[in-house]
Order: structure tokens, then C-alpha cells, then sequence
């Protein structure tokens, strides 16, 4: 294998429109192969790998939900009846926490008399706080009723590589939002996370500063939090009206 095929294999995977963290993770492995056996195999051998020119992921997610679609993507939970999949939407929507922390949350995790959820950031393997809104807090204690002290609040699959709740809610976000997107639109696509995107997006919408916006994202840098300081109505003209009086 030399450089020109992983050249041509590249050419290929790009013609069949596979997805750049698709191909990255193909030379990915790629790379580890020959990288396994030159060290521990004592194989002279060139990487082949080493200088292919690799698609540039765009992670940038540009899609929040408007108020109406918020509404809209509420009613139609709770029209399922489905007790899990309501507690789950609402949790996401009011702590904007990763899907995985809200996954993993036990009963011991709140405080409801403090309105307070203690929340893992999985990716850092920090604790930080969220907050839950007033009208929330009974059917919430309703809920956890069910639940032991230590116990998970949602239910993986046997083998825990997935949660049945997840999967609901996803299926009804396609219905409602994703119909008719290309499946590789990562810009428009409304996913799990975009409701961790449209949280901290209304913050900024509603004036909240954006300090306060990393805090409650616990962003460990606020360069992370900036993107949506676009989104605040403060333009700075109504602080000059005030300055030096």
C-alpha cells in the first residue's frame, strides 16, 4: 500500500459523498494499522497515511428551535403520553446538558427543594449545576417517586449502548424538522444536541450575559460561548446613553 492509493481510496470515499468524519476515521485506522506495526512489530515500513490530505469537519451546528417549534415539538411529547420521553425533553430543554448527562442522571442528582440538578460533563469529567423551572418540580417529584436513591432515572439497553428514550425523541425530531434534509446536512439537521444549542441561543436572545451562558453550558473556555453572542439584542447602544452620567 503506498501513498497513492490511499490517495485514490480517499478520491473514492469523497465521490460517494461520505461524510468527512466518515473518511477521517477510515485513515484514522488506517494510520494506527501501520503505526502498530512499525512499532511493535519492527516492520520497516513508510505510513502511507502521513501527508493525505483530509477533509475539514464543519461541526458548526446553525440550527436552534424558534419558541413555536419549541411549543410544537412539547405538545407533540406529551401527546405520546409517554411519561420517560416527557421528563427527558424537559430536562434537556431546561439545563441545555448533553444528551449522555442527562442519561446518566440518578435520583440523587436533585434537589428540588432548590429547584437544582447536579449534572457530569462527561467530556471533562466535571460536576456543575442546572436549574429547573418552578412549574416543573412536582411532576418531576411525581416521577422520581419511581426510583431508588442511586438509581438511573432513564433505562439503557442490556449492553448499555443505548437508551429506548433517546431513540423516541429522535424519531419525532426527524418528523418534525429533518424531512426532506440531506442526511449528511450537519448545519441544519435538528439532532438531540441542537436542543442544547437552542437553549443556550435563547439565553442570549433574552439579554442573559454571556458569563452567565458558560457557566450554565460549563464551558471550560468562553471562546466556546461566544458564537452566540451574535444573538444578543444588547448592541451597545443603550450602554452609551448612560456612560459618563
Amino acid at each position: 500500500i503506498k501513498k497513492e492509493d490511499i490517495t485514490k481510496f480517499l478520491k473514492a470515499m469523497i465521490d460517494k459523498q461520505y461524510s468527512a468524519s466518515t473518511i477521517r476515521l477510515s485513515i484514522s485506522v488506517i494510520r494506527a494499522t501501520f503505526n502498530y506495526a512499525i512499532k511493535e512489530k519492527n516492520l520497516l515500513l513508510y505510513n502511507p497515511c502521513i501527508g493525505a490530505k483530509l477533509p475539514k469537519i464543519d461541526n458548526a451546528r446553525e440550527r436552534y428551535l424558534s419558541i413555536n417549534e419549541i411549543n410544537l415539538l412539547k405538545d407533540t411529547v406529551k401527546q405520546t403520553n409517554d411519561k420517560n420521553l416527557y421528563i427527558f425533553l424537559e430536562l434537556l430543554l431546561q439545563t441545555g446538558a448533553r444528551k449522555y448527562s442527562i442519561l446518566t442522571l440518578t435520583k440523587k442528582d436533585f434537589n428540588l427543594e432548590h429547584k437544582e440538578v447536579t449534572i457530569k460533563n462527561h467530556k471533562t469529567n466535571t460536576t456543575y449545576k442546572g436549574f429547573l423551572q418552578d412549574d416543573f418540580i412536582e411532576p418531576l417529584r411525581e416521577y422520581l417517586k419511581e426510583f431508588s436513591i442511586n438509581e438511573n432515572i432513564f433505562t439503557f439497553s442490556d449492553d448499555m449502548t443505548y437508551c429506548k428514550v433517546a431513540i423516541k425523541l429522535l424519531a419525532i425530531l426527524n418528523k418534525l424538522f429533518n424531512v426532506g434534509l440531506a442526511s449528511n446536512d450537519r448545519k441544519n439537521k435538528v439532532v438531540i444536541h441542537s436542543l442544547r444549542h437552542s437553549f443556550a441561543s435563547h439565553l442570549a436572545i433574552n439579554g442573559v450575559p454571556i458569563f452567565t451562558i458558560q457557566k450554565l453550558l460549563n464551558h471550560s473556555d468562553i471562546t466556546q460561548t461566544m458564537r452566540y453572542a451574535k444573538l444578543s439584542p444588547e448592541n451597545g447602544k443603550n450602554a452609551i446613553q448612560g456612560l459618563y452620567k
